[in-house]
């Protein structure tokens, strides 16, 4: 966090400050220790932990990438990599807890992803011809995440402030190279120096704005707040297109010349392969950008964002919509065929969090209840049915219970879809996953919900703001510039999980 005069301050953390590229630690930097698990005890251990891990993401990447080799499976990739970190440790005088280990090795593991899931359990269904997110090595990969500034007023977004231009160009001169290459905290501090005098009013957007101008993608991350804007064509610097509602139509965003828009595309095309090659975004969103000789007047490219139904809980994570333990407990849940509610406001992200823990089940049975198509993908053992006026969705919930799923996922519940909902909880109904508005959900009694998720719009997207247990006490919750933090250790639905075999990962995720 940098200081800004008159109590605002520029949230350093990566819920705040990405742009639809992803670059939450400059150089290819491992993340600080303390952000992969907290540092309790002695304060000794605690620098030496610090100094070790350091090390270690310098000195051994090397072991780390070839434990991904040799056609290893997931578990004895991640058998290699803790024996890394365990002897790299020890020749330190350190000798990691089997927390530490397990955590250090997760932090690792989702460096290069791979086609596994977040967590692996016992008996674990396959994943089947289910599709991941598995980066893309000639590109790093960006995530559409949070914009880091607020969003446009308007349905067309604003014009940049002639004063950004100004402060870009100052902050610029004062660094001593490429601010996309140097820390982050550096970059925030000259932009705070840079605004000091401004206008308090004025100088929260203008940081984040000129952050977005020297870290991020510009133009594009103005444009992609926008949530109702579901593609983005480059054709030139003074040349950008915009699809709204199916409708393709000119943006008043530009890039300042041929220089910027270069530059732009360098961030998110870090190795240039081919003449066309293909972006792959945390959340889904796929682009493309065709160079020289393909496009002889220029770069040119197009992005379009990813729809709700493919999200993953692996792009979530990287996204910075919920934390990767978070993520881990809702695994947990699914599996321990827990009741949980998803509540929140409209165009809160709930079909993307549904969707993400549909899919992460593989080929077990799923039965998927909306008034919609986003949970159309391909799966032999997945139901999907569609609610209409001609069959509705209350209707419709008893049915989709009769076809035995080992979850059923019912997303846009209604008011008057509540009465029904809790029938088929009080009659026992177990492994229910719905989403629904606040107003749908206020009749649903407390008691029959295991678990509730708490959702909330923020810069044009969504975080998972809290989870909570069925005495209302908070496992999980989402501090605006504190990221997210663990409650509790303790959870009502403790005896449920451990009777479903989930006990000792419920205990390591709480812990």
């Amino acid at each position: 966090m940098t200081a800004m005069d008159g109590g605002e301050r520029l949230d350093e953390s990566p819920a705040a400050l990405n742009s639809v590229l992803e670059r939450p630690h400059a150089e290819g930097r491992a993340r600080p220790l303390e952000e992969i698990f907290p540092l309790r005890g002695d304060v000794g251990r605690a620098r030496l932990m610090q100094e070790a891990w350091r090390a270690f993401a310098v000195g051994m990447a090397g072991r780390v990438a070839a434990a991904f080799g040799d056609g290893r499976s997931p578990p004895e990739i991640a058998y290699a990599i803790g024996e890394v970190v365990h002897n790299s440790f020890r020749t330190r005088g350190l000798t990691l807890t089997s927390y530490e280990l397990r955590r250090l090795v997760a932090e690792l593991l989702v460096q290069r992803p791979t086609s596994g899931p977040l967590v692996q359990f016992a008996s674990e269904p396959s994943t089947g011809g289910a599709t991941t997110w598995t980066g893309d090595a000639s590109a790093p990969p960006p995530a559409v995440a949070d914009a880091v500034f607020a969003g446009p007023p308007s349905r067309l977004v604003t014009v940049t402030p002639r004063e950004l231009s100004d402060v870009v160009a100052k902050v610029r001169a004062g660094l001593a190279g490429d601010p996309f290459g140097l820390p982050r905290k550096v970059v925030i501090d000259a932009i705070a120096s840079a605004l000091d005098g401004s206008p308090s009013d004025e100088r929260d957007r203008l940081a984040r704005l000129a952050l977005s101008e020297l870290c991020g993608l510009g133009p594009i991350d103005r444009l992609w707040t926008d949530g109702s804007i579901r593609a983005v064509f480059v054709n030139g610097p003074d040349t950008l297109y915009v699809e709204r509602e199916g409708v393709i139509e000119p943006s008043p965003e530009r890039f300042r010349d041929d220089a910027h828009l270069k530059e732009v595309i360098d961030r998110l095309v870090r190795q240039k392969t081919s003449p066309a090659v293909a972006i792959s975004l945390r959340d889904g969103s796929e682009g493309v950008v065709l160079f020289p000789p393909a496009a002889p007047a220029g770069p040119v490219l197009a992005l379009r964002r990813g729809e709700p139904g493919e999200a993953t809980l692996e792009r979530l994570v990287g996204a910075a919509r919920l934390s990767r333990p978070m993520a881990d407990l809702l695994r947990i849940a699914t599996r321990s065929r827990l009741n949980v509610l998803v509540v929140g406001p409209g165009k809160a992200g709930k079909t993307a969090l549904l969707a993400a823990l549909a899919r992460d089940l593989g080929d077990a049975r799923v039965v998927t209840l909306a008034p919609h198509r986003e949970f159309r993908w391909t799966s032999a053992a997945k139901v999907e049915l569609i609610a209409s006026p001609q069959a509705p969705l209350d209707a419709l919930l008893a049915a989709g219970l009769r076809l035995r799923p080992d979850l059923l996922v019912v997303d846009a519940l209604q008011p008057s879809d509540a009465l029904a909902l809790c029938n088929l909880l009080s009659a026992g109904a177990r492994g229910v996953v719905a989403a629904g508005e606040a107003q749908a959900m206020a009749g649903v009694p407390r008691q029959s919900v295991d678990v509730l998720v708490s959702v909330e719009r923020l810069h044009g997207s969504f975080v998972v703001a809290a989870i909570e247990d069925a005495t209302g006490v908070q496992l999980f919750a989402h501090q605006k510039g504190g990221g997210f933090q663990r409650r509790t250790a303790t959870a009502s639905f403790a005896g449920t999980v451990h009777k479903a075999g989930y006990g000792e990962a419920l205990s390591s995720v709480l812990r």
